[in-house]
């Protein structure tokens, strides 16, 4: 596997491709999969280095979002109350 670094296009098509495939299992997750896209399309027309950066930090908060909607983000293991 191969390490991708912030703003490398490369990067950027694999998360988009991830939370694209991610998004059409759930439809009710819709409006993050549109601004995902909007993000995606703005990433590949901007060109400068900070530009791209701002955009990969975007998309990937996006995908932070999608992993707490799909429940694989967690703190601290449960509490139990007695």
């Amino acid at each position: 596997m191969r390490k991708l670094t912030v703003a490398q296009p490369e990067a950027v098509e694999t998360l988009f491709d991830k939370l694209r495939i991610r998004g059409k299992e759930n439809p009710d997750w819709q409006r993050l999969i549109r601004a995902t896209g909007r993000a995606h399309e703005r990433f590949q027309q901007v060109r400068t280095p900070d530009d791209r950066g701002f955009y990969h930090g975007l998309l990937t908060g996006y995908a932070v979002a999608l992993k707490a909607l799909q429940g694989k983000i967690t703190g601290s293991a449960p509490r139990r109350v007695t």
